[in-house]
């Protein structure tokens, strides 16, 4: 049976190793600091252990 994990992990090559990125367009957005993939984050990411950084 398929397990459910309890941290966010990137869309594209799954690595646990995220940040949160602020975008003027988008606000906050996830970032994958493995391959760089940036997707707008959600709720569960916001309020986890992600490190934040603001981007300008």
């Amino acid at each position: 049976m398929p397990q459910m994990l309890d941290f966010p992990t990137c869309y594209v090559c799954r690595s646990v190793d995220l940040e949160i990125i602020s975008n003027e367009e988008f606000g906050p957005m996830t970032m994958c600091c493995e391959c760089g993939y940036s997707w707008i984050a959600s709720y569960e990411e916001l309020s986890s252990d992600i490190r934040v950084n603001i981007a300008s």
